[in-house]
């Protein structure tokens, strides 16, 4: 049971996945210890002062609300969350309960990186659903088969980490990708009933972006070469992609490029210089300085401490 209460002024912490856990989980000291994904069970309990600050966290969560209804913050934003709701906080989002006199119980999975890194396969999935949620509502309204599919996709996850047999990792794997797709669906169709047309226009349009970037980014990183390919100019490109997710259009391809290293790094035995090549980059060094500017580590040290 979430219980939500109002906000305070107070500086915004850093919880990582094992300080979440601890948080939601009384029991957690009993089951076994994952680095990388944790299921939400309905029977998870948030008291009053389990939640004393907002904070940040650098883990990703998709949640079905079950029961109760209240109000939560997310980048400082308020949001209404009810029974049948969906709730998709993104990565790095600022997260904080808000009024004490109402309460929520829910079921989800929160993950890291590193799991989507290890289990997604293709990463425009991530990416439209990143997209659409961070600037635009993350709550969506699924009908009642939709809350069904995402239900029984959410109990497979959890089965089969529960069964940890030989096929877990790939049951997993298949269900996670498959709750993703469903979500892309809602937010595509379910969200275009209350948009008009033009905004609706725009969101062809970096779905198009970002099929593109899936297609490409090992190869291309000019603004110029996307927009050419969506017959529109570089200008009005960075604009829509400004609007849609905050960000240039050269820092989406960046990060692209960084998830294209990061999954060679992680799920392939190509070197690093077979990988700069793959990348297009002139030169090992070149994509060593890449890579280090935006992980803050070598592309070796990353795949020491990721693997």
């Amino acid at each position: 049971m979430f219980i939500l209460k109002a906000m305070t002024h107070k500086d915004i912490v850093f919880h990582n996945l094992h300080d979440l856990f601890k948080m939601i989980d009384k029991n957690s000291d009993n089951q076994k210890d994952n680095n990388d994904f944790f299921i939400i069970r309905e029977s998870h309990d948030l008291d009053e002062n389990s939640y004393k600050y907002p904070f940040r966290t650098d883990n990703g969560v998709i949640m079905l609300v079950t029961e109760g209804e209240g109000k939560i913050q997310i980048n400082l934003e308020e949001i209404s969350v009810k029974k049948d709701d969906i709730v998709i906080f993104t990565p790095n989002s600022i997260i904080y309960p808000a009024h004490k006199d109402s309460y929520i119980r829910a079921r989800g999975i929160v993950f890291n990186n590193s799991f989507v890194q290890k289990n997604i396969r293709h990463m425009h999935y991530i990416n439209e659903i990143i997209f659409f949620s961070e600037r635009n509502t993350p709550i969506l309204h699924p009908g009642l088969n939709e809350r069904e599919t995402i239900r029984f996709l959410l109990d497979k996850i959890s089965l089969a980490d529960e069964q940890e047999n030989y096929y877990s990792k790939d049951i997993i794997n298949h269900y996670f990708n498959a709750l993703l797709l469903e979500l892309m669906v809602l937010y595509r169709y379910n969200d275009t009933r209350t948009i008009d047309s033009k905004t609706s226009r725009k969101k062809d349009l970096i779905n198009q972006f970002l099929i593109l970037l899936s297609e490409h980014s090992k190869k291309e990183r000019a603004v110029e070469f996307y927009a050419e390919k969506l017959f529109m100019s570089p200008s009005y490109l960075t604009r829509i992609v400004k609007e849609a997710s905050g960000e240039s259009t050269r820092t989406v391809i960046t990060n692209s490029v960084i998830i294209e290293a990061r999954d060679l790094l992680l799920n392939s035995n190509l070197s690093i210089t077979q990988i700069a090549e793959e990348l297009n980059f002139s030169d090992q060094s070149f994509f060593g300085k890449f890579f280090k500017k935006k992980m803050k580590m070598s592309p070796k040290m990353f795949r020491s401490k990721m693997k």
